[in-house]
């Protein structure tokens, strides 16, 4: 790179020359090209790019390798990079390629956020590598990821209903207070009398089943209502002669 720097004329003055030359020499580093980034991403996550966009965000580093250092190193640039897998495509938002000085080999990736696509949209089967159906153990990661993230869901595993010591999933009309205002008693006997409302796609199958095999049996149920029950053990007792009478017919 060329650069012409004027002293004549009074523009800058000859002591400030070798300020200017540091300030350039410690900001100018070249951006690897879309192509180099695509060739980096792949070789390491081992999933073809569909699409990259840069992102802008050039800024410094002193973090590169897992190494520490106290001036920067190298510099940073964000994409989005949109890549084809098994149950479909996924968007990786600004994430980053942090390069050495002087290099754009000698460099590393950042990930940050990232949501599932429909990859249609590239010219792909809608479930990336599977197909246009997606497969059960897809949806089955699908639904843990977004349920994951929701913030309207309670009970849930640890939470004891009935005989069950891990309920499903419920939405609740005042969330943990409701939850609460169950477990102390003052609504019974079961979460829905609460007014909450079961959430089967986000609970555990053993804990769903637990749940609804109890809630469906008025005897079971009464077990847990009985004031002659008095005890945890006493409740529990009640429901296995229960179900053992109900085997034996």
């Amino acid at each position: 790179m060329k650069i012409r720097i004027a002293v004549k004329s009074g523009l800058i003055s000859w002591w400030m020359l070798p300020l200017v030359v540091l300030f350039l020499s410690g900001t100018a580093h070249s951006e690897p090209s879309k192509s180099q980034v695509t060739k980096m991403w792949e070789g390491q996550y081992k999933n073809k790019v569909l699409d990259l966009k840069p992102r802008g965000g050039q800024r410094t580093t002193n973090q590169l390798h897992n190494q520490h250092y106290l001036s920067p190193i190298g510099s940073c640039w964000d994409y989005d990079v949109t890549e084809l897998q098994k149950c479909g495509c996924r968007l990786f938002e600004k994430a980053s390629v942090c390069c050495k000085k002087g290099s754009s080999s000698d460099c590393e990736i950042r990930i940050g956020n990232s949501r599932m696509l429909d990859c249609s949209k590239f010219g792909k089967s809608k479930f990336g590598l599977s197909g246009d159906k997606e497969p059960a153990a897809c949806r089955e990661r699908r639904m843990a990821s977004d349920c994951f993230s929701r913030k309207d869901l309670t009970f849930g595993p640890g939470i004891t209903v009935g005989p069950c010591t891990s309920s499903p999933y419920f939405i609740c009309p005042q969330h943990d207070e409701t939850m609460m205002a169950f477990l102390n008693k003052k609504c019974a006997p079961t979460p829905e009398d609460c007014g909450c409302t079961i959430v089967p796609e986000c609970s555990q199958e053993e804990h769903l089943k637990c749940y609804q095999d109890w809630s469906s049996n008025k005897g079971a149920v009464e077990c847990y209502t009985n004031p002659n029950h008095k005890t945890p053990y006493a409740r529990e007792d009640c429901y296995k002669n229960l179900l053992k009478l109900e085997k034996g017919n």
